[in-house]
């Protein structure tokens, strides 16, 4: 907001975790007030809470999702790392084992924070409540909105309230009631697109050994799909990284197609091995599961086309799961959702630049800038998915087709790229989402890519 210029009104953000938080940053600088809405009562402590039932689980924040928190929220990442966050480099610290085998290893300077749900959120919240005007609102759920004249003026409660905005902005999750809302008020529902692989989570933290040195901070292993040498390799999974604090790791297995790891400690044990990655056996060897086993089974990708919508209201936009929910697999959710809020406050202050005091078209404004985003998360994770045996793809439920072979470029492109350390970087920058991925589909990739490609296709041979 320029000096001297008056702040608008309020707005409400109904959902007071990552996505709604990072949004009420965006807009914060330009109301008076802004106020999150959120069912749980949110926790002084980093813990656990009902609301975020996946927050147990591994959490990926990927480099440019930090980039942003620290953007909308600057010193979001030494807070974090006060409060126990980890550091990683990319590439020298982290193992992976995926269809074109182990990625290299070298310093990269490419870094990661690691932390669990619960830090990174309230890391963030810590933040955001330093912002004038920004506050949060425990133990209120939203039942419904208000609008007139085609556009959203608030909100009701369950409580029987209405309250009162500028803009209302739904942050609340995969299990948002946006859609039911929408068309309460007269609104056509937006296509609905869901990917279903039937993953399952089962998710626990570790104690290891003091002075434990496994030659890695992280690990991860990916499903080989089609053509793996087993059956537990084609559709297990796992990911161990550390956390907070040098000996708290997390543990989280994997399973698609319906194959889904077990809750109790031995049998979920004999669920990794199944795998067949002497390196993970020998890690877990000396660990203790000293905390219970989590569970998730809710793992469907859906994605809402507010952006094709053809009638939307004015005064609403969602964010986050809200529009689109991830197989949280791919790690995408946190970062897409950091992004979404700076494509938000870019666009909320040009557009005021613009309109004056006027927020007619911003919802449009926002979706448009944000789209190509989400469907490069979207195109990106689901690709992967297709080639699941089982996986399930709909529009507006409506089965449709899915070809697995849609990924026999990427699993070459995958191999091409770890052939070199610079070209590596540069790869993994694109799928950290700080570089975008235009140079990938670049005639010069292109072209080396198909002119290896037979010897590129023999190195994708699951082990």
């Amino acid at each position: 907001m320029a000096s001297g210029e008056t702040p608008l009104g309020r707005v409400l953000v109904i959902g007071g975790s990552i996505a709604g938080t990072l949004a009420a940053a965006a807009v914060a600088p330009h109301f008076t007030e802004v106020l999150l809405l959120d069912r749980d009562e949110l926790p002084d402590e980093p813990v656990f809470r009902k609301g975020v039932p996946q927050g147990a689980h591994f959490h990926a924040l990927l480099a440019a999702g930090r980039q942003a928190m620290d953007d909308l929220l600057p010193g979001f990442s030494e807070h974090a790392f006060a409060m126990g966050a980890a550091r990683l480099d990319s590439a020298e610290n982290v193992m992976r084992l995926d269809r074109v085998g182990w990625s290299p290893r070298f310093r990269s300077g490419l870094e990661f924070l690691m932390a669990s749900r619960p830090l990174i959120e309230k890391a963030l919240r810590d933040k955001a409540q330093a912002l004038p005007g920004v506050r949060y609102a425990s133990g209120v759920e939203v039942t419904g909105l208000v609008a007139r004249d085609g556009r959203v003026t608030g909100v009701r409660t369950s409580d029987g309230r209405e309250i009162d905005a500028d803009l209302v902005i739904d942050a609340s999750g995969r299990f948002s009631q946006a859609l039911r809302w929408l068309e309460e008020l007269g609104h056509p529902a937006p296509t609905e697109e869901v990917v279903n692989a039937r993953w399952g989570y089962s998710s626990t933290f570790l104690k290891v050994p003091e002075n434990w040195s496994p030659g890695f901070k992280a690990l991860a292993v990916t499903p080989f799909g089609e053509g793996a040498l087993t059956a537990a390799s084609a559709s297990r999974a796992m990911a161990m990284w550390m956390v907070e604090g040098d000996r708290r790791w997390i543990l989280t297995v994997q399973g698609s197609a319906g194959d889904h790891p077990p809750r109790k400690e031995a049998a979920l044990r004999e669920f990794v091995s199944s795998i067949g990655v002497s390196e993970l056996d020998k890690a877990l060897a000396d660990v203790e599961f000293p905390e219970p086993i989590s569970m998730w089974r809710d793992t469907r990708s859906r994605l809402w086309d507010f952006a094709g919508q053809p009638d939307r209201p004015e005064g609403f936009l969602a964010m986050g799961d809200a529009w689109m929910a991830f197989n949280p697999v791919y790690g995408q959710g946190m970062t897409a959702a950091a992004l979404e809020a700076r494509d938000l406050r870019d666009e909320l202050t040009t557009h005021l630049a613009t309109a004056g005091r006027d927020l007619t078209g911003l919802p449009g404004r926002f979706y448009a800038k944000a789209d190509s985003l989400i469907k490069y998360c979207w195109n990106s994770s689901n690709m992967l998915d297709h080639r699941i045996p089982g996986v399930e793809y709909t529009v507006n439920g409506v089965p449709r087709q899915v070809d697995p072979s849609s990924s026999d470029f990427s699993d070459r492109l995958a191999a091409y790229m770890a052939q070199d350390p610079e070209r590596y970087v540069r790869y993994r920058e694109t799928t950290q989402l700080l570089r975008s991925p235009e140079w990938l589909s670049g005639d010069e990739i292109v072209s080396a890519v198909k002119g290896d490609w037979d010897r590129l296709g023999r190195t994708v041979v699951p082990r």
